[in-house]
């Protein structure tokens, strides 16, 4: 067999990203350390490789696990009652027939 294909690509900012082919999405992907390479990386497209260009590939959002709360704590509401503000009181409409 032989090694897995990948592209190398020289930024705005001189730094090289290696894209390395996923077979998952079947894409060439490269995974950013900061947006600052996110950056470099989408000011390139179009300029230095004129034929090449990139898109961003997001993978479903994983459920977040659940807390468990222990038995003796207690539960308090995470939002308090608003007070009652200090207006006029309104007088009801008189109904009589």
């Amino acid at each position: 067999m032989g090694s897995t294909p990948n592209i190398r690509l020289k930024g705005m900012s001189q730094l090289r990203y290696n894209f390395l082919w996923d077979p998952e999405i079947r894409h060439f992907a490269y995974e950013p350390k900061n947006q600052k390479e996110v950056d470099d990386i989408f000011r390139t497209q179009g300029r230095i490789y004129k034929t090449m260009y990139f898109s961003v590939y997001m993978d479903e959002p994983k459920p977040e696990p659940k807390v468990k709360v222990s038995a003796g704590a207690k539960a308090r509401p995470t939002v308090k009652p608003k007070k009652k503000s200090n207006s006029q009181p309104v007088a009801e409409a008189d109904i009589s027939e």
